[in-house]
């Protein structure tokens, strides 16, 4: 029994550009899903993203015509490290429906039927693959309307925790998943990248799944990190939210950096741009939230880094997406019962 499909076919549906029907463009949406295995990581994010007709005109402004792109990020993590690429798609190669959960670019495919998400990707020019199906084992949650100071705001749907079945191939080496923790969300709005804004986000699932705790945390902050606008930690147990803690409820603070040898950036050719391997990703971020008796406190460990290179589009420059593999800890007290969780987690941080 789909006992998670209607909330999900009513959040998690795709909105699409208001300039497809005549309205204002800049719309950008994916849906991105993140699955854990021992000794291995696949990050798979579908975008459709409107670009304008004929470039970027300096400092952002451009009234149109505009053109959707369509592209598909593929990272996986193995004893190696980080490896992946961005494809882009044609429009004659895609099919992206409105008010569905369905894309497919090319070969590639993203879609919900039968009670689970469908995953089909591939990388062009790597030997990298996955085919999963992911079998949701939560209710998602509807977060629309989180406000930006220098723009329209960030509407996002999260679904925690789900179960993925399939195989993922790496440079010839096939591995087989059953039931591995796995995590989506669904992004979508009309911010443009090099605006002042930032965010820190990541997710936390247990390694046992027997343990009902699930965690997603986030944090909207100015580019420098120096001001909060929005932040939020949200609690599932056995599948159903238990606890959301919001901006004054939590303290949020890092510590050190993390300082890889060597750092994983796609698509490739944007490396060329962006060539230093420093990052300002925390060694460790700490959180601490309260409120009406109800008590946490968390900490994620990051132990390797692949960076999402991607144009400004206010000037010359670029945005870092920091995808950041490691561990979350995570204790405390909600309802009177005891919280525990420890597991693998991805956090992702937005820099430059």
């Amino acid at each position: 029994m789909d006992v998670y499909g209607s909330a999900i076919r009513r959040f998690d549906h795709l909105r699409r550009s208001p300039a497809l029907a005549g309205g204002p463009g800049g719309h950008k949406e994916w849906l991105h899903f993140a699955v854990h295995a021992p000794g291995l990581d696949v990050l798979v994010n579908f975008s459709v993203v409107d670009e304008p007709v004929g470039g970027q005109r300096p400092g952002g402004h451009h009234a149109g015509p505009w053109a959707e792109t369509a592209r598909i990020t593929l990272l996986v993590r193995d004893e190696r490290g980080w490896t992946g690429d961005v494809d882009t798609y044609r429009a004659q190669d895609v099919d992206v429906r409105t008010g569905e959960i369905h894309m497919r670019m090319g070969r590639n495919l993203v879609c919900y039927e039968d009670g689970a998400y469908t995953i089909r990707a591939r990388a062009r020019g790597r030997d990298i693959a996955c085919d999963l199906r992911l079998a949701p084992a939560c209710m998602p949650v509807l977060a629309p309307n989180i406000p930006l100071e220098t723009g329209p705001p960030i509407h996002w749907c999260v679904l925690p925790r789900s179960l993925a079945t399939g195989t993922v191939r790496v440079d010839g080496v096939e591995h087989t998943l059953s039931d591995a923790p796995s995590y989506h969300d669904h992004n979508w709005g009309r911010w443009k990248w090099g605006d002042d804004f930032a965010w820190e986000w990541g997710f936390g699932l247990p390694d046992d799944p027997a343990e009902p705790w699930s965690m997603v945390f986030v944090r909207l902050t100015n580019r420098a990190r120096s001001r909060t606008m929005a932040q939020g930690l949200f609690l599932w147990h056995d599948g159903v939210q238990r606890r959301t803690f919001r901006e004054h409820d939590m303290e949020v603070w890092h510590a050190g950096y993390l300082r890889p040898r060597s750092v994983v950036k796609v698509p490739a050719v944007m490396g060329l741009l962006h060539p230093e391997q420093p990052t300002d990703v925390p060694e460790q971020l700490h959180f601490r939230a309260e409120v009406r008796g109800d008590q946490v406190v968390g900490r994620f460990d990051s132990e390797d880094v692949a960076q999402v290179v991607i144009p400004g589009e206010r000037e010359y420059n670029v945005t870092i997406i920091n995808e950041v593999s490691g561990r979350v800890h995570l204790s405390g007290q909600v309802g009177g019962e005891p919280v525990e969780l420890h597991g693998s987690a991805v956090f992702e941080f937005l820099g430059e």
